[in-house]
């Protein structure tokens, strides 16, 4: 695939545009922020339907492009030139929603970093490679289910919205993109008495996805019960793999070592 420098592809489909930003559910009230605008398809359109349009982008040459053609806009536009991975979320007015393009570069790093920033956010509607989002969306026993589609769905309510094909960029990526959307949850999909242990034991437990469970989790071995002849942890079966736990599983798991340890 040919590159650009800033790894971006862009969106030139207008029909997928108008579908997105009608999925998106936007109010003329709305503070919206875009990652990566690039060609400004989709940033044309959320304009006339937002109070204001924040724009983050990488790229110098287009951040002089967008202010110089969005300039006399009635909606408050403001583009920021820099890296998305890196900026401070906090430094917006909290309740905007985000449209975006994830540039494909930085996509699942942009969106965890989005995820931690969750209340002050209404919404997310992203785009992102198709097998990031089968992965994100995938629920347990499903071969795509890992750490990632637990983190996001303890964060998150996720929904898919949007098959998208390769033929919607340029340059053309080898593969297609799914558009889908995040609504931060108020509280955490399920209680955990330490979230900090219940991601260590997650992480753990797909480190080795081919790996039972029982060596997966040997930090915390202590904890481990023979029962009927099965090593068992919390009553699961530790012959069992990773992928078959759901994420109530998990939350057992880690409470029950939190209280053990305590």
């Amino acid at each position: 695939m040919r590159k650009r420098p800033l790894g971006q592809n862009f969106l030139v489909d207008t029909a997928i545009a108008d579908s997105i930003i009608e999925l998106a559910d936007l109010k003329k009230e709305d503070d919206i922020l875009e990652i990566g605008p690039g060609k400004a398809v989709l940033t044309q359109r959320l304009l006339p339907l937002a109070r204001s349009l924040t724009a983050i982008e990488l790229d110098p040459k287009l951040c002089r492009e967008l202010e110089n053609r969005f300039k006399n806009e009635t909606c408050s536009f403001k583009i920021i030139e820099g890296d998305a991975a890196k900026f401070d979320y906090s430094s917006i007015k909290p309740g905007f929603k985000v449209v975006s393009n994830l540039p494909y570069y930085a996509a699942t790093h942009i969106m965890k970093k989005l995820i931690h920033f969750g209340s002050r956010i209404q919404s997310m509607t992203l785009m992102m490679q198709k097998e990031v989002v089968d992965r994100l969306t995938a629920e347990a026993g499903n071969k795509e289910y890992g750490s990632l589609s637990v983190y996001v769905q303890y964060h998150c309510q996720v929904e898919r919205l949007l098959e998208i094909p390769n033929t919607a960029f340029t340059p053309r990526p080898k593969i297609d993109s799914t558009l889908f959307s995040l609504k931060p949850r108020p509280q955490p999909k399920v209680e955990v008495q330490d979230p900090q242990l219940f991601f260590k034991i997650v992480n753990a437990a797909f480190f080795h996805k081919r790996k039972m469970l029982k060596n997966n989790l040997k930090a915390w071995k202590n904890n481990f019960k023979n029962e009927h002849g099965q090593i068992c942890l919390a009553g699961i079966d530790l012959s069992r793999r990773g992928e078959t736990l759901t994420m109530s599983d998990f939350a057992n798991l880690a409470n029950y070592i939190y209280s053990s340890n305590e």
